[in-house]
């Protein structure tokens, strides 16, 4: 593989975890002029895209201007064990790695709630223990390679809970010192008055032969008679007038299977079975 001379690499990688405020870090060193971060965020490419090549890679850092300190990327999906050699053996063993883990059974309750909000599908949370046990053991093999692979100095361990979506969030400074930039406070924008990361447990309404008012905070909305209503994330959400009896049944249906919420006998089943 071959780089372009003028292209910068990242000097640091945030490696994820998924659902755990890496929208969040994108944003916030977003702002930062110091610290050029590659677009889109998600490239993949040390996960699903690493065959496309460094010169594919390179150019979604093209646009940085070279008055940034640092070049940075942002990746949930890196934190894996291959994803953490590629970058190791394609950036160098002197990149900083900068990584951020939230508790297990709420990160795998957070990525649920996202992919019924995706395709509508997914049933009872967890599928099976097995799949959360599978998942704890790749994030613990792609740790483990990271902590052989680079030297702990450019390691920095972020806590979603204390660090990220605490009361007092420490993020941006922790990060801005690792890297050896002055402190900021580019976060409070994003924060302020928010939720971060919050679960958003999709529903269908339907409003039958009466309009139905529905209220989300100081918002009132009012739903015309005869309209199904999918209430997910905001880019997946929809309304269907009129839809057929079937539709509604079908729609019903699918939300029968799903898991609204765990009952404290059930985290505690899944945390001493498995997390533990």
């Amino acid at each position: 593989m071959t780089v372009s001379t003028t292209t910068r690499l990242p000097d640091f990688v945030v490696l994820g975890q998924g659902k755990a405020g890496t929208s969040l870090i994108y944003n916030v060193l977003g702002q930062n002029p110091s610290i050029g971060l590659s677009t889109p965020k998600e490239l993949h490419f040390f996960s699903a895209c690493f065959k496309r090549g460094v010169d594919w890679y390179s150019q979604h850092f093209a646009e940085i201007p070279e008055t940034a300190d640092l070049v940075g990327e942002v990746a949930p999906s890196y934190l894996s064990a291959q994803a953490v050699r590629r970058l190791a053996s394609t950036l160098g063993r002197e990149t900083k790695v900068i990584f951020v883990l939230r508790r297990p059974i709420e990160q795998a309750y957070s990525r649920y709630l996202q992919n019924i909000c995706a395709d509508q599908r997914p049933g009872p949370f967890p599928k099976s223990p097995q799949a959360l046990t599978r998942r704890l053991e790749n994030v613990y093999d792609a740790l483990s390679e990271c902590y052989r692979l680079f030297d702990r100095n450019n390691i920095l361990p972020l806590s979603f809970e204390m660090d990220v979506a605490g009361s007092d969030p420490q993020f941006e400074n922790q990060i801005l010192e690792f890297l050896g930039l002055p402190p900021a406070d580019f976060s409070r924008p994003f924060i302020q008055g928010k939720t971060v990361n919050p679960g958003v447990m999709p529903r269908y309404l339907f409003s039958r032969d009466k309009a139905l008012t529905l209220s989300e905070g100081r918002e009132t909305f009012v739903l015309p008679p005869n309209n199904l209503v999918f209430c997910g994330q905001q880019r997946n959400s929809w309304v269907k007038a009129d839809p057929s009896v079937d539709e509604v049944l079908d729609a019903m249906s699918r939300q029968s299977s799903w898991t609204p919420g765990l009952s404290e006998e059930e985290y505690g089943r899944l945390q001493n079975d498995v997390v533990l």
